[in-house]
């Protein structure tokens, strides 16, 4: 548990009372909590500080879009884990699996679904009007829920995926052993978005939280289109460092 001693806000006087207290909470997290640490409840940080619990609840909502807590229905506010940098350059090799193994860390994904979906017009960035194989799929890091993924792959240059492919290895690691593609990484874009009911479910965060979502297209050693990828990470879990060498 954190400790309840009293800390002075009026170092941060001209700031919103809600941003004042935000500010001290984060102090004393940096300074005492370590991760699954619970916060006191908002009544006791309500007396605590001589604020209203509207005040408090604000407070909490900084802090949880900082990244610092998260906050679990019915049990309260816990110290978060800290974001995880995620290194990426043009060109490297899209295997968000590999890379973050490499670097020690556990990752399980799980199947969401699988289909083929009839395209009524060119895809113009897969470059075909025919059918696409779509799978959705949940990726966990070291047992955190991390992102929620949408792959789109043509059919006509992978006809056999629905069927051999049923999410016991990574799609990188399937393309690579069976057809000798190596998917490489092509200009991704990157946006601020909010958790959406089932993404809140999934990846354990309440609906409305941050969510950064990257797009782009996969491509082979050939720069051929492989796949459309959409990833929807949580905005509390991860860093992004870009290299645009």
């Amino acid at each position: 548990m954190i400790s309840n001693h009293q800390d002075m806000i009026n170092r941060y006087a001209g700031q919103p009372l809600y941003r004042q207290l935000s500010d001290v909470l984060e102090t004393r997290l940096t300074r005492q909590a370590k991760p699954g640490d619970k916060l006191p409840s908002e009544a006791e940080l309500s007396r605590e500080f001589d604020v209203n619990r509207l005040t408090v609840r604000r407070a909490l909502d900084e802090l949880n879009q900082r990244g610092l807590i998260e906050t679990v229905r019915g049990k309260g506010s816990f110290v978060a884990t800290p974001r995880m940098r995620y290194d990426m350059s043009a060109g490297s090799d899209a295997s968000f699996t590999r890379n973050m193994r490499e670097l020690g860390h556990r990752v399980d994904i799980t199947v969401l679904s699988t289909g083929i979906v009839e395209t009524s017009e060119r895809s113009d960035a897969l470059q075909t009007a025919q059918p696409l194989f779509v799978c959705r799929t949940l990726r966990l890091v070291d047992g955190e829920p991390w992102s929620m993924s949408m792959t789109s792959v043509p059919t006509e240059r992978f006809p056999q995926l629905a069927r051999q492919w049923a999410g016991d290895t990574s799609l990188f690691d399937h393309l690579l052993d069976h057809y000798g593609v190596r998917m490489r990484r092509a200009p991704r874009t990157f946006a601020a978005s909010l958790a959406e009911p089932e993404e809140a479910q999934h990846l354990r965060i309440r609906v409305g939280a941050a969510i950064l979502e990257m797009r782009g297209l996969n491509i082979d050693q050939d720069g051929s289109p492989v796949a459309a990828v959409q990833h929807r990470f949580r905005g509390d879990h991860v860093q992004f460092t870009v290299d645009l060498g």
